[in-house]
This record gives C-alpha cells, structure tokens and sequence, in this order.
C-alpha cells in the first residue's frame, strides 16, 4: 500500500488545518516574532565582525499597533528602518496546514516532517531579513561597499523577497514530500487482519 494524496481529502484536510492554524497563529506570532528578531540580530552580528558597530534589532510596534522588526547601526545614525512581521511571517500560515495535511505514516513521522520544514523556513526568513537589511546598508555611500556588492545585495534581497512571500511554503513542502506526490514513497504493509475474525469466518465455512 501506498501513501497517496487524494485530492479531495487533501483539499478538505488542507482546508480545516488552515482554519485552525491561523486561529492558533494570533497568539504564537509575538513569541516567535521575538525569536525571530534574537535569531537574525545573532546571524547579523557574526557577518559583521570586526566592524566595530553591530547592527541593533528589536521588535516595536508601528503607529498602526502591529509589530515589526527594527534595525540600526552605529555608522548610519540618521537611518532607523523597520520590517513588518505579519509580512515575512504570513508564509507560515500556509506552510504548516500542508505539511499537516498531507498523508503520512504516523504522527511522528508527520509532525518530524513539520519540524524540518519549519526549521528551514525559519533559516529563510533569516536570510531574508539581512539580505534586506545588507541592501539598504549598500545604498547608502560612503559604507564600505562597491558597486559590485550593492548590485549583488539588492538583487539577493529581491530574490529572496520573492520566494519568501509567494514560493517557499510550496517549494519546502514539495521537496520533503516529493517522493510521495511522484508516486514513488516506499511501501506500507497492509495491516494484517484480525485472528479472531479469521476464526470465526473459518467456523463458518465448515458448518
């Protein structure tokens, strides 16, 4: 037997999972906002070593009350900028329902599998974050960076703006899961059926 995704379970399943993942994400989105915010600001640091001016990060809210990541440095003391939260975190919502929803062995395989995809989404988003913030540092001379890494910084900073909003969930959970939608997952054995009801069916059969 073969795990195979039947498209009107997936759909109804995909649907449900939705529903409740964006109901549990409210109150989770602040606390991972911050770890977020602690996990870049460490990744940022170790790119700037030696700089002698670490780049400063911490979650505000904005004038509409909605929380956002804002960063600074030392040698840009009149640039303060700001990334909002539910932007760079509104990929999740989608990314764990179909992970959730698509068939697998067990529950431990499934929630091992979530794992893994959440820990590289979290990586990209990571990276998205200082490639943003390496790009506005570039654009502003004199900073130390050529034409070459300004160029390089801001179209790494597109790309990654692009598959993070709109591509990663579906790349991230077509790779884990690609044996399975090629129809090539590994076999599950069939449950074995019960002795109790072979024994009755075989009294059945001699009388």
């Amino acid at each position: 037997m073969r795990l195979g995704i039947k498209p009107h379970v997936f759909l109804a399943r995909l649907l449900v999972c939705f529903f409740l993942t964006y109901l549990l994400w409210i109150p989770v989105a602040p606390a991972y906002t911050h770890v977020l915010a602690l996990v870049t600001r460490s990744f940022i640091h170790l790119t700037e070593l030696g700089s002698g001016a670490p780049t400063v990060m911490e979650v505000r809210e904005t004038s509409e009350g909605r929380p956002a990541i804002y960063y600074r440095n030392g040698r840009f003391a009149q640039l303060e900028s700001g990334i909002p939260a539910e932007w760079v975190q509104a990929n999740l919502v989608l990314l764990i329902p179909l992970m959730l929803a698509t068939p697998a062995v067990s529950y431990r395989q499934r929630f091992t599998r979530l794992g893994v995809a959440l820990a590289i989404a979290l990586a990209l988003q990571v990276l998205d974050i200082t490639m943003t913030v390496k790009a506005l540092y570039a654009s502003f001379p004199p900073a130390g960076y050529g034409a070459l890494s300004r160029r390089v910084y801001q179209f790494a900073d597109a790309f990654s703006e692009a598959l993070d909003t709109q591509l990663f969930p579906f790349a991230i959970w077509a790779g884990i899961h690609l044996k399975q939608l090629l129809g090539r997952a590994p076999r599950v054995p069939a449950p074995e059926p019960r002795k109790g009801r072979e024994r009755k069916k075989g009294r059945k059969g001699a009388n």
